[in-house]
């Protein structure tokens, strides 16, 4: 069985968002027609614009939703200080109101909240909140930026979800209930299990990510511009991220949360088993610098061999 990612490289990001998507129309279609759609955006740290999706990305894929039949668009985020329109307005996604037939929200001030568990470092499992409208949707759109992680090495798609979360428990992702709690060697043991788990509940229906512009070095944040000049797209999300992960030179098993996510059958992380259509793999790969812990993170396998429940 084999996973189609649709790899567009080109010199318009708006474009090639539009084109990866529709490469796999045909896969698309039935997951958004008819149903309300949830668009999520990375824009955790808006007062650092290269770590949000681009709102050009945004326009790709709301382009591409407005020829299909569809219930609603909701853009839905929890950003960095509860102020999302703040955010918004700041990466100019309040202009698509008014291009599109969309509508912003904020997940923050939505009390309606689900629980799941998370591992944490000190024993036992921890509740956590994560957003009913994020649980209930029915097309669930994951818009992310190929970066480096300071963590799991490059994050995509898939980790873009945590903004399903309430803001003040994201940390608890890392085994913790603060950042100043955070250890590295545990981190690399529980994040990418709390992925696994967190996938089970909010999974991406559709992964889109932006890798016109990403970035590399000391990410998700506090890393340097790269240009890669692709857009990837398809409705598994492992796979997607796989793809995106060799585009930035990482071989995508040697990534742990996209290698138990292979392993539990949340998707395709062997590239053996990826279709890609469109540009060439071969021709978009560019390496990125990867975070200056890279020795470290790379020690995944010994830290947490066992593949997650």
């Amino acid at each position: 069985m084999s996973s189609k990612v649709a790899l567009i490289k080109g010199d318009n990001r708006r474009e090639n968002i539009l084109k990866a998507l529709h490469l796999i129309h045909s896969q698309i279609e039935p997951k958004i027609s008819g149903k309300d759609v949830i668009v999520k955006p990375n824009c955790l740290q808006a007062g650092v614009p290269l770590s949000c999706t681009h709102v050009d990305a945004l326009r790709g894929v709301m382009e591409y939703i407005s020829d299909i039949p569809h219930e609603s668009v909701v853009l839905a985020e929890c950003c960095k200080d509860s102020e999302q329109f703040e955010s918004y307005k700041k990466l100019a996604y309040d202009s698509l109101v008014n291009e599109y037939k969309i509508f912003l929200t904020e997940l923050q001030s939505d009390d309606y909240w689900a629980e799941m568990k998370l591992l944490s470092k000190y024993g036992p499992e921890v509740n956590v909140r994560v957003s009913r409208m994020m649980v209930n949707s029915e097309c669930r759109i994951s818009v992310a930026v190929a970066k480096t992680h300071d963590t799991v090495i490059m994050t995509g798609s898939w980790k873009n979800m945590m903004g399903s979360l309430a803001l003040e428990d994201k940390v608890k992702m890392h085994g913790c209930n603060s950042h100043s709690e955070r250890v590295l060697t545990s981190e690399i043991a529980i994040l990418p299990q709390n992925l696994v788990r967190l996938a089970k509940i909010v999974p991406p229906h559709i992964a889109v990510i932006d890798g016109y512009i990403g970035m590399e070095g000391n990410g998700p944040v506090s890393g340097n511009e790269k240009s890669l000049g692709i857009a990837i797209a398809s409705i598994d999300f492992v796979a997607a991220d796989a793809v995106c992960a060799k585009a930035m030179g990482f071989e995508p098993m040697d990534i742990s949360y996209l290698n138990y996510g292979h392993q539990v059958d949340l998707g395709i992380a062997d590239l053996r088993d990826i279709e890609i259509l469109g540009d060439s793999l071969d021709d978009v790969i560019k390496d990125f610098t990867p975070h200056k812990s890279y020795s470290t993170l790379k020690e995944w396998r010994k830290l947490a061999p066992a593949i997650p429940g």
